[in-house]
């Protein structure tokens, strides 16, 4: 996977699946510059546990949950693998709109990646991602409040976020269990959340 972006606020931008995708400095949600590949590369992964996070970006959150809970139900998977694939699962809920359910479950992966060794590169990372995605749910979710007519609410879950946000930086930055995209989509999160604006 590779990305493009920089510290000016455009867009960045990754490949997976062979598609080129934009992520918004907005909204920090992801843009498919060419759907039908990546629809017709879900197509022919089935199973394949990254299409729950694919088939979230094309908007299919229905097919998406369904694939995320099967793929939580695999035998044989390790903790952090548990947490990575709980991690994209939490991601369909928050796009869904269910944001309690979604840090619940983020909660959970935060959990198992220490069920191991804690200190491994590998939980390290998975840890990393689910300050990552959890800062994005509460990002969303102090949005919905606020739209709700609840500005405490909402300013508290977007400190929590931002707080999340720095977390992850941190971590990839400092501890090095990141490529330097996964770091860029930290700093792009916390430029957005340092805004504080809550008008969205």
């Amino acid at each position: 996977m590779s990305r493009t972006g920089g510290e000016d606020g455009t867009m960045s931008s990754f490949e997976a699946a062979g598609t080129r995708i934009s992520i918004d400095p907005e909204t920090l949600r992801e843009i498919v510059l060419d759907p039908a590949a990546l629809a017709e590369w879900c197509a022919e992964h089935p199973t394949d546990p990254r299409a729950v996070a694919f088939l979230r970006m094309l908007g299919r959150l229905d097919e998406a949950a369904i694939a995320g809970r099967q793929a939580l139900e695999a035998p044989g998977l390790s903790p952090v693998m548990r947490a990575v694939r709980r991690t994209r699962y939490a991601h369909v809920l928050q796009w869904q709109g269910a944001f309690v359910a979604a840090e619940e479950q983020l909660d959970l992966a935060a959990e198992e990646t220490g069920l191991e060794d804690p200190t491994s590169p590998s939980s390290l990372s998975a840890l990393a991602s689910v300050f990552q995605h959890r800062a994005k749910c509460r990002f969303e979710h102090a949005l919905a409040e606020q739209r709700n007519q609840r500005p405490r609410a909402a300013g508290r879950l977007w400190e929590a976020a931002l707080e999340d946000a720095q977390r992850a930086l941190y971590m990839r930055e400092r501890l090095g269990v990141a490529a330097e995209d996964a770091i860029e989509s930290s700093r792009q999160t916390v430029r957005r959340l340092e805004r504080r604006d809550l008008d969205g």
